[in-house]
């Protein structure tokens, strides 16, 4: 999987309506993690969102084009091997418009036939999660890595200045050889890292990178850091002793550890602010909630923009099929109190509130730092920010 670049989602914001001729958006959880997916159950899933969509269709004309993008949608999806968690795909085939790409990310499952490509998941999504910039370097060579979701990808920007050399001598010509050799060799390497910071300025607003990470010998990035400019000091979050001639595994092992302590740092404070939000919160001003039962009462007013929960963890609770609302227990006559219909008791209660928070235009965060999880657990083991 390539990481996801901006300018992608760019061009599909920005692609214009083309008269009678609309797009079929589709986004498809194909997690194969998870035991509903684990013989293709996504390609059931996908009929029905398809034919739920053609049923609201009247226009004779439409319906017809609409099938011809639903053939080429199921066409990608049944030779599909899974290996991100959602498949996004934008087709209209009567414009030879196709895009397709799959996501180490969970977004909400949604088809939408509209005039232009449906992208606010995308656009929601690259707000959410963070990209880090990797340089690694020498004083010879510098190559540039973008680290998503656990993904890495080189880009092929890299830049090279041909190494200084010189001739060997006797004597006093030798001395006198050295010494411009010395001197033509930290000119050199003076205009080369300055040029890297340039271009690392360019690839920063390009890739709309928020932290950058530097790699190399440490003397190196400690003198490419001193030639940065203060905009992107304030971005680096580490620096890493690294040959340059390293690959990409070996390039993403050592950035985890700094990616994580940030993570660590941003999910501690982010628990931490939803348990204070909620005892803060007033009968009249309720910015918070913790709990299972508050939290899946808001989820059902759809009042939920974000929900935390911690990770690995599933509680059993009940699902009305009828009108969609979920619950923690059910009623005596394990009817649903709203609609009377017969309740559905499911294994894992969050999956569906997490689902339905996605559908409401909603934010999850699922919290995996040890510290912020056992916080989280202390104090209702489930929150949510309100609407």
């Amino acid at each position: 999987m390539k990481v996801f670049e901006p300018h992608v989602l760019k061009e599909l914001k920005e692609r214009t309506a083309r008269d009678g001729s609309p797009v079929l958006s589709v986004y498809l959880n194909i997690d194969p993690s998870l035991p509903a997916n684990a013989k293709g159950g996504y390609r059931t899933l996908l009929d029905q969102m398809l034919e739920k969509v053609r049923a609201n269709i009247e226009d004779s004309s439409l319906k017809e084009h609409f099938e011809e993008d639903s053939r080429w949608i199921r066409s990608r999806v049944e030779h599909l091997i899974p290996g991100g968690k959602t498949y996004v795909a934008f087709c209209d085939v009567s414009e030879d418009f196709y895009y397709e790409e799959e996501l180490p990310l969970r977004l909400a499952n949604v088809v939408a036939y509209e005039d232009t490509p449906y992208v606010r998941p995308l656009i929601e999504a690259m707000d959410e999660y963070e990209r880090y910039g990797v340089v690694l370097l020498d004083r010879e060579k510098a190559r540039f890595f973008i680290v998503f979701l656990g993904q890495i990808e080189e880009l092929e920007d890299a830049i090279n200045i041909p190494p200084v050399r010189h001739r060997k001598t006797s004597g006093t010509d030798h001395m006198r050889s050295q010494m411009v050799f010395q001197r033509r060799a930290e000119t050199w390497s003076s205009w080369f890292l300055k040029e890297l910071s340039e271009r690392l300025q360019e690839l920063t607003l390009r890739y709309q990178l928020p932290h950058l990470i530097l790699m190399g010998p440490p003397e190196v990035t400690a003198e490419f850091y001193r030639l940065l400019p203060r905009s992107l000091q304030e971005k680096v979050v580490d620096r890493v002793r690294m040959p340059v001639k390293a690959s990409e595994k070996e390039v993403l092992e050592a950035c985890i550890p700094a990616i994580e302590e940030r993570e660590r740092a941003v999910e501690e404070k982010l628990v931490k602010d939803v348990v204070t939000a909620a005892s803060k919160s007033g009968s009249t001003s309720e910015k918070a909630v913790m709990g299972i039962n508050g939290v899946l009462d808001a989820i059902n007013q759809g009042r939920v923009y974000l929900l935390v929960y911690p990770s690995g963890y599933a509680v059993s609770g009940y699902y009305c099929p009828r009108c969609e609302v979920l619950l923690d227990h059910a009623p005596e006559n394990a009817n649903c109190p709203y609609c009377s219909a017969e309740l559905e008791e499911v294994d894992d209660i969050i999956w569906l509130a997490s689902e339905k928070v996605l559908a409401s235009k909603g934010r999850i965060e699922e919290v995996r730092s040890p510290g912020a999880k056992k916080y989280l657990e202390q104090n209702g083991f489930v929150g949510a920010f309100l609407r």
